[in-house]
């Protein structure tokens, strides 16, 4: 059995070829999306998912989250007794994924194909297929994110073909592409990216201004306040993303005294300019390798959580 994997920076999913169509694997919670999170208890018994989740707040030292963006490098990172990889701590993720899809499908999963960003270099790409073999299973493939996005979204299905900019602004890496569908044939005309640019530097940008008129230290902060900190605040970036002005009030627990602060969609974005002004470069710099005005472009596609925003 064959099944697709969404490795993601904050969350990953599983699914497969149905005879309806593709479909999505709930995990053992029931959710579609698991936490691209790794822990370890006190009897040295690795968790991932949701579970991890709660546990970055009630033990950050044993637990830990963004460590696609480690991948390809030699860093190691101490849970416990335990000293993982990045490819390590991806495999236990993969290996949470293909057991939710073996329950859900009761049948043996032995190979599996995994989007990866488009601008992941030769080490990252070399790193997620050691994950997967890690994890048990055999890559059958390995295939651009922009790529699968175009291919969701139904690009292929198009009369006449067309040319597309995928944009993906994930949690922890931005890729755009340049593609163009031309009697059944999906080309890649360009790709451009960022691999530490993503939804987790918006969500700091927001922590750092907190801190800033909070007049609170950063480094006065436990491990366990700071990921607290960051939970809330991330939800006050989903809310500010989904609201028309309102500001956002937040309230917050942090060295025993309860502070409060509001924020607003406005200021939220001024915060954010030099993050959206580093999303110019590699979008630019894909529409000067693929030799085209934005007038040219026959459709945008948005991919990935932080594009909501």
């Amino acid at each position: 059995m064959i099944v697709g994997i969404d490795l993601g920076t904050t969350h990953s999913l599983v699914g497969y070829y149905g005879p309806d169509g593709p479909v999505l694997i709930p995990n053992a919670l029931g959710e579609l999306l698991t936490p691209s999170v790794v822990s370890v208890d006190a009897d040295e018994t690795f968790m991932v998912g949701r579970p991890a989740v709660d546990r970055l707040i009630t033990d950050p030292q044993r637990s830990v989250a963004s460590f696609k963006r480690w991948m390809g490098t030699d860093r190691v990172t101490r849970l416990g007794k335990h000293a993982l990889r990045p490819e390590e701590l991806s495999a236990l993720v993969v290996r949470g994924l293909i057991a939710d899809a073996e329950s859900h499908l009761g049948t043996r999963v032995t190979e599996a194909v995994i989007s990866v960003p488009a601008y992941f270099g030769d080490a990252q790409r070399k790193a997620t297929r050691i994950a997967g073999e890690l994890a048990g299973i055999r890559v059958e493939r390995l295939i651009n994110e922009p790529t699968a996005a175009a291919m969701a979204y139904g690009l292929q299905q198009r009369d006449g073909g067309g040319r597309f900019l995928v944009f993906d602004l994930g949690g922890g890496t931005f890729d755009v592409s340049i593609l163009e569908m031309f009697e059944g044939v999906m080309e890649v005309h360009a790709s451009a990216g960022d691999n530490f640019l993503g939804g987790e530097d918006f969500l700091s940008a927001l922590r750092d201004a907190c801190l800033r008129d909070l007049k609170i230290d950063p480094r006065s902060l436990t491990a366990s306040e700071e990921a607290h900190l960051r939970r809330r605040l991330e939800m006050t970036k989903r809310e500010l993303s989904a609201s028309s002005g309102t500001p956002v009030d937040v309230e917050l627990s942090l060295s025993g005294t309860t502070h409060r602060w509001q924020v607003d969609e406005t200021t939220f974005a001024r915060l954010c300019e030099p993050l959206v002004q580093r999303l110019r470069t590699p979008l630019e710099r894909a529409m000067r390798d693929a030799r085209l005005a934005p007038e040219q472009l026959d459709d945008i596609v948005l991919v990935g959580g932080a594009s909501r925003m």
